[in-house]
């Protein structure tokens, strides 16, 4: 007999897919890791497992343990909800999410169902005048218009763990257990094209997908040419970028988070390095990419169309990337990026789904 005792154990060992249809014009290979398919229907899979598991060995920030029937709280625009869920669901702890309040119009959004369906609490992010004055909330609204919606939600989880013994907050963008969690997507990726990779990468948020995927490369060995990161346009949230395509010296670490962090009272924040800041610091990536929301759909759509692959905007912005650098790169490299997450997470903005990470 084979069977599974956890869904849990079901996570990772995902295909790699070679497109055969998108990308057919060029010479170099594209090859897609089917990451919609882990269990809760994306990569972030990975990560939640790992972070779980190092909190229920006290492996955190604080040193603090995840107790018997303990609380997991985590902020989140969409996937790494669902994720943390259904890790928790699976390992008996409560989990509690808090949204950001700029995800939501007309009150839907289908992550936050998604994500309920595993049975935790889940609220939407603070106001902003609860953790600043309603001056510096316009100001720093002006200069980014969803990342101080982010914060806010991080405070919010900052305070239930500090009010909350039974409460853990594992906290993606800080957690080293997130890229820690992904460096198993590289591994696999290296013994599925036997080492012969060229170019890498993916969408960033907290940047652990790319950050690990860098790393557990260069711990097999493998250095490729190019290594990409994929964001965006207009909401960067904690890197910088000059222009739509950016090499080394023209991206750096966004100092706007550093500055809402202090004004909102999240120290955690101030005392620590973030996974983007330690993955810029060690080199990576070699390039940076802002893709639309328009592009991202159009790849995507095409990806469901041409391919049969059921995916979403950070897939098909990954898949667009990896375009660009294939009409450039000589026949018979190979390129690897990754298949997010599923398209029904975002079935409430049809016809005008967003690409966010």
């Amino acid at each position: 007999m084979q069977y599974i005792n956890s869904i849990t154990e079901a996570i990772g060992h995902t295909p790699l897919l070679k497109l055969n249809k998108i990308g057919k014009e060029f010479g170099a290979n594209l090859f897609v890791k089917l990451e919609h398919l882990n269990p809760s229907g994306s990569y972030k899979d990975r990560m939640a497992l790992a972070m779980v598991e190092a909190a229920e060995q006290g492996k955190t920030w604080n040193g603090k343990r995840l107790p018997e029937g303990g609380v997991v709280v985590e902020a989140s625009a969409g996937n790494t909800a669902p994720a943390v869920a259904m890790v928790c669901a699976a390992k008996g702890y409560k989990s509690r999410f808090v949204l950001y309040r700029y995800m939501f119009e007309n009150n839907a959004n289908t992550r936050l169902l998604i994500t309920r369906t595993y049975g935790p609490e889940v609220t939407v992010s603070s106001e902003l005048d609860k953790y600043m004055a309603p001056e510096q909330a316009a100001a720093f609204l002006k200069e980014d218009p969803d990342l101080p919606h982010v914060l806010a939600a991080k405070v919010d989880c900052a305070i239930m763990e500090r009010e909350d013994p039974r409460c853990i907050w594992v906290d993606q963008i800080y957690n080293e257990y997130n890229y820690i969690g992904q460096k198993e997507m590289a591994y696999e990726i290296v013994a599925q094209l036997e080492g012969k990779i060229d170019a890498i990468g993916c969408s960033v948020g907290a940047g652990g997908s790319l950050y690990g995927l860098c790393l557990g490369m260069k711990e097999r060995g493998i250095k490729p040419e190019i290594t990409f990161g994929v964001v965006p346009v207009g909401s960067e949230n904690y890197l910088s970028l000059q222009k739509k395509e950016c090499n080394r010296d023209e991206f750096s670490v966004a100092e706007i988070t550093g500055r809402l962090a202090q004004t909102m009272g999240l120290d955690k924040w101030l005392t620590e390095d973030s996974i983007v800041k330690k993955m810029v610091h060690d080199g990576y990536p070699d390039k940076f990419y802002q893709i639309s929301s328009e592009e991202a759909r159009a790849m995507a759509d095409r990806l469901c169309q041409e391919e049969g692959i059921y995916c979403g905007m950070s897939s098909g912005a990954n898949v667009a990337v990896a375009c660009k650098l294939a009409a450039k790169l000589p026949a018979g490299k190979n390129i690897v990026t990754v298949v997010v997450d599923r398209r029904d997470r975002y079935l409430s903005e049809i016809p005008h789904e967003k690409y966010v990470v």
